[in-house]
């Protein structure tokens, strides 16, 4: 419930680690909705020193904007600010940090976690970034009491986060995202134009988690088994998965209205990821009226509920099986109806920003009205 607001407070964000693609395309769709929020004034933001988040340009009302300048490799550095140096955000002022791992300060404070790498069901994996991950889960672990609130994207993650650290299973809140603002104005397909083969899209980083390599396994022999005209990938040319099959092609990155271009041209995403603790494109897809082929995954299965055609993403023949199941139901004439799930999902980020503001806020509300 919604605590009623007489009291303009103050707010102070921080997201200083906030570098990666998906993470800052969503903070370029929320920081603009808390800053106009009118319950709360931001007094303090600070940025990155790298990526398009380092030169945020904030609302002219708001406070003070900074970046946090790091000397050190970026993950030694990370470790330094939340266990040492955060002692410099100690004070009565909520902050909302929105870069997953807590700090070691004494404040009313509020995590927004938005990765899935912080489980305690990934144990260690021999490389670098199997370690950075390790070491983040330690430091989440180590520092999980500073924090009043946690806040997550789906039921399914805030059951894995409570399970992986017990100590704060009743601190966690639920607020799901709309599609990024970019997006809001788009108008979505109501119903296919399908003709022989499919277009299709699978837009993400080159992340491992990504699982670009199961398109490795397209045997050339069984190539014309699959029936695509054309699958992009947003990927460079140089991390082609599977450079001999000529219907993948790479575009590289592309901008908003380059993907709603992409978006308005498919006949359905492909997604294939292994680890999301939300996954936008299922939203965006959704949003767009697209057509779904998405793995047989809670992640995914919390999102799309049995709207998406689901498949093993470890096995390429049951991606296969999935594309051609969508080919027989586009050639029959069908088209997904996604009303029910996207009912689900907030209208915009105002909605989303007064959420937060009201779980970050909620002690120093209570405190006031005393």
């Amino acid at each position: 419930m919604t605590i009623q607001r007489t009291h303009r407070l103050a707010l102070r964000l921080h997201l200083t680690n906030v570098a990666g693609t998906g993470a800052t395309q969503l903070l370029q769709s929320l920081l603009p909705a808390l800053e106009r929020n009118a319950s709360v004034k931001i007094s303090e933001i600070h940025l990155p020193d790298r990526g398009e988040l380092a030169t945020y340009q904030k609302a002219p009302d708001s406070g003070l904007s900074k970046r946090y300048r790091r000397c050190l490799p970026n993950a030694l550095s990370r470790i330094l600010e939340c266990l040492f140096s955060a002692r410099i955000f100690d004070g009565d002022t909520p902050l909302l940090v929105l870069g997953d791992l807590p700090l070691r300060c004494n404040a009313p404070q509020t995590v927004f976690v938005q990765t899935s790498h912080l489980l305690g069901n990934k144990g260690f994996h021999f490389s670098l970034d199997g370690l950075k991950f390790f070491i983040s889960r330690q430091v989440f672990r180590l520092n999980s009491q500073y924090a009043d609130k946690f806040i997550v994207q789906t039921s399914v993650m805030q059951e894995a986060l409570a399970e992986s650290y017990p100590a704060i299973a009743n601190k966690i809140y639920v607020i799901a995202q709309p599609v990024p603002s970019w997006l809001l104005t788009a108008t979505p397909r109501r119903s296919g134009n399908f003709k022989e083969k499919l277009k299709l899209i699978y837009p993400a980083a080159g992340y491992p988690h990504k699982n670009h390599k199961v398109l490795a396994g397209i045997s050339l022999k069984l190539n014309l088994a699959w029936p695509i005209e054309t699958l992009k990938i947003t990927l460079s040319i140089d991390s082609h998965p599977a450079p001999e099959v000529s219907w993948i092609k790479c575009v590289g990155f592309l901008s908003a209205l380059e993907m709603i271009q992409a978006y308005g041209e498919a006949d359905g995403l492909l997604f294939l990821s292994t680890d999301e603790s939300y996954g936008f494109p299922l939203v965006e897809a959704m949003f767009m009226g697209l057509p779904i082929i998405c793995p047989d995954l809670p992640y995914a299965h919390a999102l799309c509920s049995d709207g998406a055609i689901y498949f093993d993403p470890l096995s390429i023949e049951s991606l296969r099986m999935a594309i051609v199941t969508l080919h027989a139901r586009l050639s029959a004439g069908w088209w997904p109806d996604w009303s029910a799930a996207l009912n689900a999902i907030p209208k915009d980020w105002d909605v989303v920003a007064d959420a937060m503001i009201d779980v970050a806020c909620r002690s120093t509300l209570s405190t006031l009205s005393q």
